[in-house]
């Protein structure tokens, strides 16, 4: 696969997903704010294959723009996977207004400007494929994460008609809604917890936490022509939290 732009590949996740496409023969360009030392590895690793490019995903007026400038150094991309985010955990009744705009800007109008963008006829190649992250909290109670959960619940709405349009432009998405994975940012987090807390989170997932492995081999098999007929889906992985005996 040519030309997979990753964003967040400094993180668990995006890098996870990196590794994988580069093992395979995949050429990869990566989005991040900084630069991390093991992204600095793999672009050593891979010389040719891994182009690592500090991008600010806040700049929502530059992102076109840089998905132009990219294709004219790379070429057509031939998938696209949004990796980067945070969270701000905050009681509904403290959330700030910069948070929630921050949070919505970088999980759901980034991805958004991106897709619009690759979706130019010169600008992606016949099969591409795109995959967007959601999260459980957008689906259940998850105190403390309103804003965030908010935001990847506009994700899940932008897919469907994104979807019917980008298929005309042979091109397909679809979005995962994972529980929580074991990177950092799922991990402070959880460190917040109190040991009852950790206890009860743990036993609501039977078949354990995600390995950001776990998350990267569905993500890659959704851009590979081996999902050539799913598209506009959203695929769930919780480790069976949704159907366990409660």
């Amino acid at each position: 696969m040519e030309n997979v732009l990753i964003t967040g590949v400094s993180g668990g996740i995006g890098r996870s997903v990196a590794e994988r496409l580069l093992a395979n023969g995949s050429t990869v360009v990566g989005w991040d704010k900084t630069v991390s030392d093991e992204a600095r590895l793999l672009a050593e690793r891979y010389p040719g294959k891994f182009a690592m490019q500090e991008v600010d995903l806040m700049d929502s007026e530059a992102l076109p723009g840089l998905v132009k400038t990219l294709v004219a150094e790379f070429g057509p991309l031939g998938g696209f996977v949004h990796c980067a985010g945070f969270d701000k955990m905050s009681p509904l009744h403290l959330v700030k207004l910069s948070d929630i705009e921050n949070l919505w800007r970088l999980h759901a109008l980034a991805p958004m400007l991106i897709v619009s963008s690759l979706s130019g006829k010169k600008n992606h190649h016949d099969g591409a494929g795109v995959v967007l992250i959601s999260s459980q909290s957008a689906h259940e109670g998850a105190m403390g994460h309103t804003a965030y959960a908010a935001a990847k619940g506009a994700v899940e709405g932008f897919l469907a008609p994104a979807a019917a349009e980008l298929m005309e432009r042979n091109i397909r998405i679809n979005v995962v809604c994972f529980a929580p994975v074991k990177t950092p940012m799922a991990l402070s987090w959880m460190n917040n917890l109190t040991n009852e807390g950790k206890e009860k989170l743990l036993a609501s997932y039977p078949l354990g936490l995600g390995e950001v492995e776990d998350a990267s081999a569905l993500i890659c098999f959704l851009l590979s022509t081996d999902a050539r007929w799913i598209n506009g889906q959203i695929i769930t992985a919780d480790g069976g939290h949704a159907v366990r005996k409660v």
